[in-house]
């Protein structure tokens, strides 16, 4: 312990003193083979301002070891002025002077780098600057993105990596192009220079952004969205690129809730290729980015029961504002056409497993009626919105035309979907035009809703239009209470006549006497 406090006394004088020998005797120190002797000696260094001082460290910087590099990182700008001379120079410590520049993070030394990366003659070299800066200028775009970091320290640099873009030709190393876009914020003027229809650096610029998947390009290209004004070509590659590190970052900026310039801009790109699968898409992505995903399909699909099958596949997985943006999307979308569902309710009546399974609409209409039961109030109004032409009131004039086995079972499916759907009968029974009083005459034996409308039918059988009290014996015939049955009696006892044969005839199919 004691010849420790007097090692620590001797760095310490060492540190400060003013007498030039006692540099040279912390220079000699750097390289020693005790760890705890080389951390005094840096630490001591790190005291002193000659610049031979940082010059001795970088030229012995292999001999150093972790927390020796951490305590220069502490204070890179000690080292900075003896990095940057070598990388000018060129000098016997240069390999060193990249590899400190690297480690101990010299943003200023990138400026330095970039004639190194591109024209150094010796190939390994040219790849060590590289990836220097590659390393450097991702956190500094990265933060310039956000809106943090530092503008003197990042536009110098950004100038400099343009010029390099608009040298290319000569040096032919794209990942300087990377670097320069990795730097980039949309903002920025040397950005735009580069990518205006008239640069001859335009298309170089496409290709990276196209193929590339370093983060802060990708993480650039997809920050377009939130730009009010996207260059044309842009938007292709947006809806170009099919990879999964560029479909992340593209549903990642969309977010769970997109403002309306991303929304215009979805828009405008339409279902970008990585996005391509309808529902099979859900299944491929985090459940955090569901939310994105139908958004997209909000904004720009084409086939309409293929986006209610990827809303339906999205709200049966889950995840973080798959609700909110369904519910965004159903109240805007079209609603299907009522053949299309009439048909899918068809199939699904008919209860054959085998041909619902076949068939996706009748599997898109069956998940959609479970829909009606999710606690969301706002989402289950929409769902009703979407399955609107198989409500009641439009299926008045059409449940009547439909074969009576067809009728009952898809008056069943219009049962569960449409809550108003006896109130509406009721209403359709008491109609002034006989035609409407027919439809909902119909209607109520779909819905297996006689014996529940027993007042409405007492009225028709006994003073309606004829044809009105043919159609209710018909329908009376498959009721069960005993209000109808009293009714078809009545009818049966009338002087010969048409109601009257319809009413025996009901009164034999539910195997009743005339009396």
């Amino acid at each position: 312990m004691i010849t420790m406090q007097g090692l620590q006394l001797t760095y310490t004088q060492l540190a400060g003193s003013s007498n030039r020998a006692a540099v040279d005797v912390l220079v000699s120190m750097i390289d020693h083979p005790n760890p705890a002797t080389r951390l005094m000696t840096i630490q001591a260094l790190l005291r002193r301002s000659e610049p031979e001082c940082g010059e001795a460290v970088l030229s012995r910087w292999e001999s150093l070891d972790l927390e020796c590099r951490r305590h220069l990182r502490n204070k890179k700008d000690w080292i900075a002025p003896a990095i940057e001379n070598s990388l000018q120079q060129r000098d016997a410590n240069l390999g060193r002077a990249i590899a400190a520049t690297e480690t101990l993070g010299v943003q200023a030394a990138v400026c330095h780098l970039i004639p190194i990366a591109e024209i150094h003659p010796s190939e390994v070299v040219r790849e060590s600057a590289t990836k220097t800066i590659l390393e450097l200028v991702h956190q500094l775009g990265r933060d310039a993105r956000a809106e943090r970091g530092q503008p003197s320290v990042r536009m110098p640099i950004l100038a400099r990596l343009a010029e390099s873009v608009k040298r290319f030709s000569i040096h032919r190393n794209e990942d300087l192009v990377d670097a320069f876009l990795m730097v980039c914020t949309w903002g920025d003027a040397e950005l735009r220079d580069l990518i205006a229809p008239d640069s001859q650096c335009r298309n170089r610029i496409a290709e990276r952004l196209h193929r590339t998947s370093r983060v802060g390009i990708v993480e650039l290209l997809t920050g377009f969205l939130h730009r009010r004004s996207v260059p044309p070509f842009i938007l292709k590659i947006l809806a170009d690129r099919r990879d999964e590190v560029y479909r992340d970052f593209y549903l990642r900026t969309i977010g769970h809730e997109p403002s309306p310039i991303v929304q215009r801009n979805l828009a405008e790109v339409g279902i970008p290729t990585c996005c391509f699968g309808d529902a099979k898409l859900m299944d491929q992505i985090s459940p955090d980015h569901r939310a994105a995903a139908v958004f997209v399909y909000n904004q720009a699909h084409a086939d309409l029961m293929g986006y209610l099958r990827t809303v339906v596949a999205a709200l049966k997985r889950g995840g973080p504002g798959v609700v909110t943006a369904s519910v965004i999307g159903l109240g805007k979308c079209e609603v299907p056409n009522v053949k299309v569902w009439l048909r899918s309710a068809v199939v699904l009546a008919s209860g054959d497993s085998a041909a619902i399974q076949a068939d996706p609409n009748a599997q898109l209409l069956e998940n959609m009626i479970q829909l009606l039961d999710h606690p969301d109030a706002a989402l289950v109004r929409m769902v009703r919105r979407t399955l609107e032409p198989l409500h009641v009131d439009s299926m008045l004039d059409r449940l009547q035309a439909l074969p009576a086995e067809h009728r009952r079972a898809i008056g069943r499916i219009v049962l569960t979907i449409d809550s108003d759907a006896i109130a509406r009968i009721r209403d359709g029974l008491r109609h002034p035009v006989l035609k409407k009083r027919l439809s909902a005459i119909a209607a109520a034996d779909a819905l297996a809703a006689v014996d529940l409308l027993g007042d409405a039918f007492e009225r028709i059988s006994r003073e309606d239009h004829q044809e009105a009290r043919m159609l209710a014996c018909e329908v009376m015939a498959h009721a069960e209470s005993t209000r109808s049955l009293t009714l078809l009696k009545e009818m049966a006892a009338l002087p010969p006549c048409p109601v009257r044969d319809a009413a025996i005839k009901a009164l034999e199919h539910r195997g009743a006497s005339l009396v």
